[in-house]
Parts: structure tokens; sequence; C-alpha cells
């Protein structure tokens, strides 16, 4: 007890000696500082202009401690009246209600079609969705009320620790004793047996082995082996090194919200990306482990199995397939074949979802690619087989503000591809980490039930609807599995109607980016230069265009702080700023190999416009001398035009007609930019002859109808030039490609000869003026107009070992069709009036 009072007395003489030391530190520093400033003073005083200088100090002194008293009593005057102010604006609130600010809603995008899938359209959707506020994904602050101090330090390791676990089984030992994949083998042998023209049964056993041995390779090279640990770690390590160069990952919790919904109804979700950069994979599976959906198996192409990265990848879901299967011998690679469907369909059946894209390989242009059919034959053959009771499809659709990728420039200008292998991964990744790309938008449509989708189809037969001569069908991919018979003859149509569907629906619901924004209105609008305040009155204008048409923007805020953020991303190469009479000027750079890269971006905006560019293109190839046309004429060169460019494009779904939607599209710039005069009487005169024409049973309203004539405004022709120009670097492209064909009239060229000539013309009529936009010269809408001469008869093509011959047929093998099919063509290039 006296050791106790002991260090109870030395404490308090301790505590003593320190308020003792404080007090004296104090008083010394008040003296310090009156003898500083008595210092001062003086010193301040002796040069200053004054006769007498007696009792300066202390009449400083003096003043200052007068000045300090006002200013107590001013601070307390102010305090008085700010609490008076307080309590009046109190009063006011309480007796006048504060107007309500509601916030701008945003559009609820993706959600599946009405008519194709009415029952998937009321379900999993929450109608308060359009109010939430979009989601970082990189974005993770635990509340300190329910996490301690160490899960805030390790946030993210608690964060993946308490993410839901999900059973990945493990389904390649099921593959090899199927009677699917052992009926190949069979089948294979005996082909083999019969074509050697031996007799020796040992052969023949030989045979069965060896094939036995090759599904085994396949399936090896083929397996995923999805890992919950390793998406686990590869999560934490995303959220470590994305912020490194990118600056947000952005959802729609609404989406998010009808995933988790879906993931309960234990049926295999399929996602259905657009497939944009190699990253895509990686962050769908980021995405949804993070918001506790079970990851998916996807479906990549061998190109990726490189070393460590391709078993990385194969760690985190990828199955490797076939990137292209020989059109001849693909037919009959039976093996390879059965070893992907059974190995599909046990995958299914196994509880697993799966990911794959339906473009094949990663868009070159920006725009969404035409669909390969291959893999959603396997999921659709799966259903009808009755292996899976149902599958929800999900359209998913990514698009970055700079791509992670780098360019395609290269590849556009008709150089060969750069494989993929480890020392360009890692250089890549580098790359990557030392850069900054902006935001990422990742928008998940809503599920749809393929088994709806493919009843309202039969059922309803809305693929036959509108007339065939105006209804837009375009052959099947012949190095895809498609291609190569996995599904039956009749089960075909189906498939690419739901393939078209889906990319579709993508297409429409990607948002609009900043970069995307700006660089279509420069390549289009303003290609020779813009003032600042120019950009932005049409930056706003755009912003209000899409918002008509429910298209989301990847952007908010101030348009001037929009487009000074999307330049400074894309950077000097693609976009200057020029100094001109004391006015700053914002310029593309509109040429090669600049522009091509430009054009990326500008083509996630294209594809918005791409109806109404193909109304103003048909426009201009029509008379226009009297100034005005006739509806019919103008409906019938857009569908004209939309057959020749029927591989750049998805103008419709499958379940619409196209010709309806051309109608639309004028009667809405009609009305919403009055690109036409209407005659009031000329409408009456329609509205009568209907009426008439319902009275008699055998005669249809077209008997009665007068045509319709519009009459040109003249206000909108600036509006119609910049709607055409969206789409004329693809019309210059198709042209100058027939133009070239005269080369081969006569004889046969390979492939890369013949795009090689075709971009050596370009470049000619580049240089003399022939040619008005750069990015005409790209490789892309070259090997496109080559498939469309083929599917119209004009070309024939016979591929062997990876090589692709290119001849014309026999009854166009002269100069006349070829000058015929120029004119077709070249026709909606050129124009009837001045421009």
């Amino acid at each position: 007890m006296s050791i106790l009072f002991t260090i109870y007395g030395s404490f308090q003489l301790t505590v003593a000696l320190y308020l003792t030391y404080f007090v004296i530190a104090l008083k010394t520093i008040n003296k310090m500082v009156d003898i500083v400033t008595n210092r001062m003073f003086d010193v301040f005083n002796k040069f200053s202009p004054r006769e007498s200088h007696q009792n300066d100090s202390l009449a400083t002194m003096s003043n200052l401690k007068r000045f300090s008293s006002e200013q107590k009593n001013r601070r307390k005057l102010t305090k008085e009246a700010e609490q008076k102010a307080r309590n009046n604006h109190i009063f006011e609130i309480k007796e006048n209600a504060p107007p309500v600010v509601v916030p701008k809603r945003r559009p609820m995008m993706g959600l599946s079609c009405y008519g194709c899938t009415p029952s998937s359209r009321d379900s999993l959707v929450n109608q308060s969705a359009e109010n939430f506020a979009l989601k970082n994904i990189l974005d993770y602050n635990p509340k300190a009320s329910r996490y301690g101090f160490l899960q805030r330090t390790f946030k993210h390791l608690a964060q993946n620790y308490e993410l839901k676990k999900f059973d990945y089984p493990q389904c390649a030992g099921l593959v090899l004793g199927n009677e699917r994949v052992k009926y190949a083998v069979e089948k294979t042998a005996v082909q083999q047996y019969k074509d050697s023209n031996s007799d020796d049964s040992d052969f023949y056993a030989q045979l069965v082995t060896n094939n036995e041995k090759r599904a085994k390779r396949i399936l090896h090279d083929m397996r995923s082996t999805l890992s919950d640990f390793l998406l686990r770690f590869t999560s934490w390590l995303l959220c470590k090194l994305l912020p490194c160069f990118v600056s947000s990952i952005v959802v729609h919790p609404g989406h998010i919200e009808m995933l988790q919904k879906a993931g309960k109804t234990n049926l295999p979700l399929i996602f259905l990306p657009l497939h944009r950069s190699h990253l895509d994979y990686i962050l769908m599976s980021f995405i949804l482990l993070n918001n506790n959906v079970r990851s998916p198996l996807v479906a990549s192409g061998d190109n990726l199995r490189i070393p460590f990265f391709g078993s990385l990848l194969r760690g985190l879901g990828a199955f490797y397939i076939k990137r292209r299967i020989d059109p001849v011998m693909g037919q009959k690679d039976h093996v390879y074949k059965a070893v992907l469907h059974t190995y599909m369909n046990e995958c299914l059946k196994a509880g697993h979802n799966i990911e794959f894209f339906l473009e094949g390989g990663r868009t070159r242009t920006g725009k969404p690619c035409m669909p390969k059919y291959g893999i959603l034959s396997v999921i659709v053959e799966a259903f009808i087989d009755g292996i899976i009771e149902d599958a929800l499809l999900v359209p998913v659709s990514v698009n970055y503000e700079k791509l992670v990728d780098g360019n395609f420039v290269r590849e556009q200008l008709g150089q060969p591809k750069e494989m993929e292998t480890f020392g360009n991964a890692i250089k890549g990744i580098w790359h990557v980490l030392n850069s900054n790309y902006g935001m990422i938008r990742v928008d998940f449509n809503q599920p749809f039930s393929l088994r709806e989708l493919i009843k309202t189809f039969n059922s309803n037969g809305r693929t036959t609807k509108a007339p065939v001569a105006k209804m837009l069908k375009s052959n099947p991919s012949t190095t895809s599995l498609y291609g190569t018979d996995v599904v039956s003859d009749e089960h075909k149509t189906l498939v690419e109607n739901i393939s078209k569907h889906v990319i579709y629906d993508c297409a429409q619901s990607m948002a609009v980016m900043s970069t995307n924004a700006v660089a279509f209105l420069l390549l289009n609008r303003f290609r020779n230069g813009v003032t600042v305040d120019q950009l932005v009155d049409a930056v706003d204008e755009l912003r209000v265009d899409l918002a008509l048409v429910r298209r989301d923007l990847g952007f908010r805020g101030d348009s001037l702080d929009v487009i000074n953020y999307a330049i400074e991303l894309l950077g000097p190469g693609l976009i200057r700023k020029e100094r001109l009479n004391n006015e700053e000027i914002i310029k593309p750079v509109a040429m090669l190999p600049n522009v091509i890269e430009l054009m990326y971006y500008s083509n996630s905006l294209t594809t918005v416009y791409s109806l109404e560019s193909v109304v103003a293109t048909a426009l201009y190839s029509l008379d226009l001398s009297r100034g005005s046309v006739y509806r019919d004429d103008l409906v019938d060169a857009a569908i004209e035009l939309c057959d020749i460019l029927q591989y750049e494009f998805l103008f419709c779904k499958p379940c619409q007609s196209l010709e309806i939607m051309i109608m639309d599209c004028i009667d809405d710039l009609v009305i919403r930019k009055e690109i036409f005069i209407y005659n009031n009487q000329n409408a009456e005169d329609v509205q009568k002859s209907k009426r008439i024409a319902q009275q008699f049973d055998d005669s249809s309203d077209e008997d009665y109808c007068p045509a319709v004539e519009y009459k040109l405004n003249e206000k909108a022709t600036d509006y119609l030039i910049y709607l055409r120009s969206v789409l004329r670097s693809l019309v210059e492209a198709y042209a100058t490609t027939a133009f070239t064909l005269e080369k081969i009239i006569g004889r046969s060229l390979i492939e890369n000869e013949l795009v090689g000539d075709i971009m050596s013309e370009m470049k000619k009529q580049l240089a003399d003026g022939s040619l008005l936009y750069p990015e005409s010269v790209s490789v892309d809408p070259i090997k496109n107009a080559l498939k469309l001469f083929q599917k119209w008869d004009i070309l024939e093509c016979h591929s062997e070992k990876r090589l692709r011959l290119y001849y014309l047929k026999d009854s166009q093998d002269n100069a006349t069709s070829i000058n015929t099919l120029y004119n077709r063509i070249n026709k909606f290039k050129t124009s009837s009036s001045s421009e």
C-alpha cells in the first residue's frame, strides 16, 4: 500500500512540475511577443515621415488594444445577425415547403423485346431501377460501424472472403465415355479404313485407338479448370491493378439485381457480350464474382493458349476452341465436333453458366460484327434435344472510353495480325499499367428465355412476314462451327435469327462514351475544324437526340468539360487544337493512318444514326431537280442501300419489317428535324383513300392511295449532308471495290492480292480527289464488299488451306457486268443535285 501511495505522490509531483513549466513558458512567450511587437513598431515609426516619434510604441499598443476590442464587438454582432438569419430561414422552411428537385431519370437500357419475349420482359426487372445511381465496381468502402480496423485496412481481402462460394464441377471426365464421342470415333475410323483400301482388322483397331487418343488430346487442350480460389485471388489482384489504368468500371445496379434474380432460377445463364478487347472476359468474371453471381465458362480462341497466361485463363473459366475450321475438312472432323458438343452439354447439365462472343473475334472497326452461329447452335440443339429445360440469354454491351488493346490500324491497312505470344503479352501488360484508359461501361441486358423466344419464332412465323424482296438475309460463316453442320438444316434459320436479335439488342443498349461523341461530331460534322463554342452546342444537341431515342450516356456534366476530357484522353495524335484569329479551333487529324483509329471511336455512334444516314444517302441518289421526292421512291432506294450494307449493320430486328422501320425513320425525320415540308392536302387525300379502300373487301389500301410526295426543306440541307457523311466512307469503299473487279476479268486472284490491288486503287483515287474520305482505305469494308458480291452471284470463292481464290462467275466475267455493278453502288456516292 505504501508503494502505491509513493507512486501516486510522485505522479502528482510530476504533474505539478509540468503545469508549472507550462505556465512559465506561456508567460515567457507573451513577453517575447510584446517585445518583438514593440521593436517592429519602433522600427516602422523610426522610418515613417513624422516629425516626432515620442511615445510611438505606447500609442501603437493602445491602438492595437482598441482594434482588438472593435474586432470582438464586430464578431459578436455578426454572430447575432447570423443567428437571426438562421432562425428566419428555419421559420420559412417550416411555413413554406421548398421545391422538390426530381433527379434526372436514367433510361433503363437493355430490356428484352416485348414482341418476342413478353413474359421475360415482365420478369426480373425492378420498375424503380431507372432511379438507381450507377455503381463503380472499383469503389469499395466498408462501413466503419460494421467492420473492424483490420477489415477496413485490408478491405479487398475482406471483400473476397465474404463473397458467395460456388461449386464449379469439372466435367472433362464425363466426355470420353459419352456415346456421341464413341460413335464419332468409330465413324471416323470406318471412313479412314475405307479410304485406305486395307483389309487388315488390326489396322482398323489401330485407327480406332488413334482416334481415341486424338479425342483425349482435343479434350485436354479444350477443357476448363475453373477454380473458386483462383477467381478470388485474381479478383483481389485486379482490385489493385485496375485502378492503375482505368478510372472506373461502371454498371447499373438494376442490371446486377436482374442477374442475381436470374441466378436463383437454377437455369443456365448464357452471357453474350460484344467483343472489343481481351479484357472483356476478365471484366465479366470480375463483375459477376463481386456481385455474387456464378462465374461462367468462357469460350476462347485457341490463339490465347499461350504459356502461363493460357493456364491462368483456363483456371478463370476459359475453354479453348478452334477459331477457324476448314470448310472441307471440318465437315469430316466428327471427333472434334463431338468432343466440343459433348463437353458443352455436360457443362450445361452440371449447372455451369456459359459465355461466348457471337461476333467470333474482336471488332476492328468499332461497329458490332455480323454474328457467327457455331456455339449458339450447340446451345439451341441442347435445348431442342431436351438436355436442358431452358436457358436465359443475357446480351451484354461493353464500351471503353479508350480501347485497352490499342488500335487495329495495322490490320485495317492490310498488314497481317500479330499473333499472341508470351513476350507480347508481357509488353502489353506493362504498357497498359502505365497508361490511362478512362472509364469502362458494362451494360447487362435483361435475361430472356430461350424457350420463349424459340416458341415465338416457330409459332408466329415472325421472320417471314415481310415481303421476300425486302428482307435482308446474310450467309453463315463457312469457317465457324455453324458451317460444319453442327445443327440440322431446319434449325439454321432459327439460330441465325436469335443471333441477329442478340447483336441488335447489344448495339442498342451500348452506352455512348465521351470519346465516341466527340469523334463522331468531328469526323462527320466538323471535319474542317470547329470552335469550342460550336462544338459545345453540337454536343448539347447530340445529348438531346440520344435522350429522345432512349440511349444512355457514359458521361455527365457540362459539355465543355466533357469535350476537354475526351480530347485529352484521345491525345494530339487524333485531335489537335489550333489558334486562328485569337480563337481556339478543334480539328480532327483526318489523314491516314490516324483517321482510322478516330473512326473506331466514332463508329459506336454510327450504328445509332445508320438508318437515318441511309435515308439521307438514298434521298441524294434520287432526282431532286423538282425539289421534291415521292415517298415510295425514297423507301425503295433506302431498302436498296440497306441491301448493299447488309454486312455492315443490322438495321432492324429479325422480328421487324425493314420497310416499316424505314418509313418510321422518315416520319421521325419529318417531325423532329423537318427535312421535308409536308403537304396537308396530300395527307387528307391519303386518309380519304384509305377510308374508301376499307369499303371494298377485294381491294388493298395501296390500290387507292395516291403517291405521297415530300417537298425538300432547304433549311434542313446542312443536316441532311451531315447525316449523309456518316456512311459516305463505306459507300466509297464498296464502289471502289466494285470498280477494281475489272482487274480479275478472265483471271483469278488470291484474297490478299485482290485486297491489295483494291487498296492501291483507293489510295490512287484519294490522291486525285475522287475519294473524299481517307478512312475508306480499310480492309474490313473491302472484305465485306467481296462477301456481298459473292451473295449477289457475281464472285466465286474457292477456299483451300486457309487461302481464298476469287474469280468472276462465267455470266459476270465481262466489263459490262462489272460496270453495271459499279453504277448500282456508285449512284449512292454521287449526287444528282449540288450540295
